[in-house]
């Protein structure tokens, strides 16, 4: 089975540093990692082969800041329309999903792991409870990996 992961983000915004923070942990630990520059068009002539692809990211759902959440997409239908990644992109990665199941290239399967931000603006800092949250965003997304 062909899996990667991406990590989406901006270290310069507060919460949504998480993905490119992630992403260092994951390559240490051997993972394949595809890195889209912060622009997630730039994966669609990367994904289509894969079997599973495993997308990190802040998201903004009115939880608890830090919580953690798990999201898959197996169907090969359209992506849930309250999927509120924290994509600081005009075409992120809910429309790079949509765009490659139009052009027959998404995965397989897609899931989703991301945390539950709280600090989104140019400068911020990782909130504590997010920067509390990373072993364990880092550890569901090794676990997630193992089992496919």
């Amino acid at each position: 089975m062909s899996a990667a992961v991406t990590c989406l983000g901006h270290p310069d915004r507060g919460d949504d540093a998480v993905g490119p923070l992630v992403a260092a942990r994951l390559r240490a630990a051997g993972v394949r990692v595809i890195d889209c520059r912060e622009e997630p068009t730039r994966l669609l002539d990367r994904i289509g082969e894969l079997d599973l692809l495993v997308v990190v990211d802040a998201v903004r759902s009115g939880g608890e800041p830090g919580g953690l959440l798990r999201l898959e997409i197996d169907d090969g239908g359209p992506l849930p329309p309250d999927l509120a990644l924290a994509s600081t992109h005009a075409f992120g990665i809910t429309e790079t999903l949509e765009l490659a199941r139009a052009l027959d290239r998404r995965p397989r399967r897609v899931v989703v792991h991301g945390v539950e931000g709280a600090r989104f603006a140019l400068g911020d800092g990782l909130s504590p409870a997010v920067a509390a949250a990373l072993d364990g965003l880092t550890a569901n997304v090794l676990a997630e990996l193992r089992g496919a």
